[in-house]
């Protein structure tokens, strides 16, 4: 029997890349696309219920959102009920690998390495500099709006660099590092392409008989710079400050995807590929802003009395509580605070009885002399945020699975078929 990897390329439209391959560009794509095609799948038909983090979800458990009921990023922790087929694989009698897979929780008896998704609260499993990377990765994705980055992060990041880049890789490395200020996107490249580098070196070290590499930078371009996209006909355009005409991030990291395609593709293994769901163009501009220190603003909203604030995706934080009467306080007054200017909310919260999901969802430029208003007045707004993006990409519950082996249907199916499709390749080992 192959080995099998799945590898996720979050949310990526396939029309894009057939547009990239028509203008003669991804060779790996065109010859995967060629020669193995791809299928449908269908998802949820709520548009708040298309989100990767409720749809991978889908895929590991092959459950529906109606049946798993996990609605937010990190959730699956505290669900162990639902069984993943990680550890469904392994109870087999395989063995298992994994980089970033997406709101997974690692419940692995003898992972050959595991590193989670950087929102993830759960353990990194492997060698000391796999897992320390796997912590500075999360660090920087975190801190992506502040632009920072810890001594301990920087250390563990050189480290990763020299033991799971090829010689033949640094080139690539050095030439993105040097248009680091310059080029718009090229942390979030490095970072897709040092993980699956960590991937392919772990992976050949021990090959494990299922693996998942979920890359999510492609997500990101797409939802930020879509607009720059020379495949996107609209008529939007993203503000030159934002992102120069001239430039195409979402092109830029479909080739780092491509990159990675050519190794997989020297593995003698039944290769899967898998979005989720894929993004379309957003019809207006709405703008993306993150709280700076979310402690340091709770305190000066007046919420003090938490046991924890977890930073989640972009605009999104989790605040923790010791009891639902304190949660439901903090609530009252989080909910209180409005626009000076136009009297629209600042945040949209989720309450879950002892902890509240918190959302910055106020969608328009935010100035210096921004103030907002609830149980008091906050003046210049602006300095306890940080611009996080523009969306140019929306969901669509329509995804793209292909798989080298041909062993999905030829029709376009659900989703949460995909887990059976995977499970069948490993029955229990008698």
């Amino acid at each position: 029997m192959k080995k099998v990897i799945l590898l996720g390329l979050n949310e990526i439209n396939f029309d894009y890349i057939k547009y990239y391959i028509n203008e003669g560009q991804l060779s790996n794509f065109k010859k995967l696309f060629e020669k193995s095609g791809y299928r449908e799948t269908t998802s949820e038909k709520e548009y708040k219920n298309l989100e990767p983090w409720i749809q991978w979800v889908t895929i590991y458990t092959g459950k529906t959102f109606d049946e798993h009921q996990v609605f937010r990023l990190g959730d699956i922790v505290n669900r162990k009920d639902l069984m993943q087929i990680f550890e469904k694989i392994e109870s087999n009698g395989y063995t298992v690998g994994a980089v970033s897979p997406f709101n997974a929780d690692n419940r692995l008896k003898k992972p050959l390495f595991f590193a989670p998704d950087p929102w993830t609260q759960t353990k990194a499993s492997g060698n000391k500099t796999f897992t320390k990377l796997s912590l500075a990765i999360s660090q920087a994705v975190n801190d992506n709006a502040n632009g920072k980055l810890t001594v301990k992060s920087i250390k563990a990041l050189i480290k990763g660099l020299l033991k799971y880049t090829s010689l033949i890789d640094y080139g690539w490395y050095i030439i993105k590092l040097a248009k680091l200020k310059s080029q718009t996107g090229i942390k979030a490249q490095i970072l897709d392409k040092l993980l699956a580098d960590a991937f392919l070196y772990e992976w050949k070290k021990n090959p494990p008989d299922f693996s998942n590499l979920f890359l999510n930078s492609g997500a990101h371009f797409q939802h930020h710079y879509m607009f720059n996209s020379r495949a996107y006909k609209g008529d939007l355009k993203n503000p030159e400050w934002y992102c120069p005409q001239q430039e195409d991030p979402l092109f830029e990291i479909l080739k780092v995807y491509d990159i990675v395609l050519g190794h997989l593709l020297e593995l003698n293994v039944r290769l899967i590929i898998a979005t989720g769901l894929h993004q379309q163009p957003h019809k207006h501009l709405t703008y993306y802003w993150r709280i700076k220190d979310h402690a340091g603003f709770l305190e000066i909203i007046g919420i003090k009395d938490y046991t924890k604030v977890i930073p989640k995706m972009s605009r999104d934080f989790l605040v923790e509580f010791s009891s639902v009467d304190k949660a439901k306080t903090a609530e009252k007054i989080i909910t209180t605070f409005k626009a000076c200017l136009d009297n629209k909310d600042i945040f949209t919260i989720d309450n879950r009885g002892k902890s509240l999901f918190i959302e910055l969802t106020y969608p328009a430029n935010i100035s210096d002399n921004f103030s907002i208003e609830g149980t008091l007045k906050i003046d210049n707004f602006r300095k306890y945020i940080a611009f996080v993006a523009i969306k140019n990409g929306e969901h669509n519950g329509i995804g793209y699975v292909l798989d080298t082996a041909n062993k999905i249907p030829s029709s376009k199916f659900p989703l949460n078929k995909l887990h059976t499709y995977l499970l069948d390749e490993f029955k229990v080992k008698k």
